[in-house]
């Protein structure tokens, strides 16, 4: 029994590395993408696209101007995302695994937007360029701080309902997440020093 149990969580250990090499690639396509269609104007500056700097809607992407061009890319993803459940029977951990992926993209995809947009790169990564995020802490937006908790959040929703134990979860996520977060900083930094050499 133990020797099956030690078993199992080799294979959702495993399984939660595979996410975050998956969604490193995601995100690299993503951004790669995203610096295609915007260029070196950064959130959707010289996009046409409707935009607004109402208060009352600029919290959704944290005091950021609200774009139809943000919106419905974000939606779309939402609705990729969602897709496989099409095939399987939809569950709280199927759901908590959605959400997560799309959260920890979101902070990881922007990241690497900088990284990889020779407009850009790490060297001009900071308040003083990058208008959009208002808030910054060790050298990165406070955006990426609470994407990152928001994806915890989501994948600890099987803990709340009793689907799962506190502990696993928080090393699949710390698997994943580690995996994705550090392959993103390892590609930033191999492309900073290409280009500085």
């Amino acid at each position: 029994m133990c020797m099956l149990d030690t078993h199992s969580r080799r294979i959702e250990w495993a399984r939660a590395v595979l996410l975050g090499l998956y969604l490193f690639v995601l995100c690299s396509l993503l951004a790669s993408l995203e610096i295609q269609i915007e260029g070196p104007n950064g959130w959707a500056a010289d996009l046409p696209t409707w935009r607004t700097t109402n208060p009352a809607f600029t919290w959704i992407f944290g005091g950021k101007p609200v774009t139809g061009y943000h919106i419905f890319l974000n939606l779309t993803l939402i609705a990729f995302f969602h897709f496989p459940l099409l095939f399987v029977r939809p569950s709280i951990r199927a759901e908590s695994r959605i959400l997560f992926a799309y959260s920890a993209i979101s902070v990881v995809w922007d990241f690497l937007w900088f990284a990889y947009n020779p407009y850009f790169g790490m060297s001009r990564y900071g308040p003083e360029q990058v208008w959009w995020f208002k808030n910054w802490f060790l050298g990165v937006p406070v955006d990426y701080f609470v994407g990152l908790a928001v994806s915890l959040g989501f994948w600890l929703l099987p803990v709340y309902f009793r689907q799962d134990r506190l502990v696993k979860r928080l090393v699949e996520w710390g698997a994943a997440t580690g995996v994705l977060v550090s392959l993103s900083a390892a590609a930033a930094a191999a492309i900073y020093l290409v280009n500085v050499g």
